[in-house]
């Protein structure tokens, strides 16, 4: 049997929506873990020598594993949703401290690490919003949007 329309059961909630799975502080303490993590991850990356009696054969180079937020988002087992939504002020205020901290702290790591070229720099600038952008069109007046119409005149073979 459903509700009667117009009813205020809703009032009788003692909380809505769900737990939260962290706290702020718990948040951080798992934050410190996946840098801790992260640091200690390495991938391998095959290089060729290019000079030397070596000259042609392979080597193994151990290279740093950049931070982000989908990795972060998935050692915390969380969404990236969910990451976007504790940067809001509205209702998440306890975790917008904490979150814009760990933002920070991936967003400097990839920085610093594409700028001594540990990681590629395109990728890293454009994860990170970093564009250059060249007027090549307008030689820098304002753009105007045109909408060209183009007039068609039917011409009668008996009015040439």
């Amino acid at each position: 049997m459903a509700a009667p329309k117009g009813n205020n059961y809703w009032e009788f909630r003692n909380k809505h929506g769900r737990e939260h799975t962290y706290t702020p502080e718990s948040f951080w303490t798992e934050a410190v873990g996946y840098f801790e993590w992260i640091s200690k991850k390495q991938w391998n990356k095959h290089e060729s020598i290019k000079s030397g009696d070596r000259s042609g054969t392979t080597m193994t180079v151990p290279v740093t594993t950049p931070m982000s937020i989908g990795s972060f988002c998935i050692f915390a087992d969380i969404c990236e949703d969910t990451f976007s939504n504790y940067l809001k002020a509205d209702g998440y205020e306890d975790f917008f401290g904490v979150t814009k901290q760990i933002r920070a702290i991936i967003e400097s790591q990839q920085f610093e690490g594409a700028t001594i070229g540990v990681f590629n720099p395109n990728i890293i600038a454009r994860k990170l919003g970093l564009t250059d952008k060249l007027d090549v069109t307008s030689d820098g007046d304002k753009i105007q949007n045109v909408n060209p119409i183009l007039e068609v005149k039917i011409i009668k073979p008996d009015e040439e």
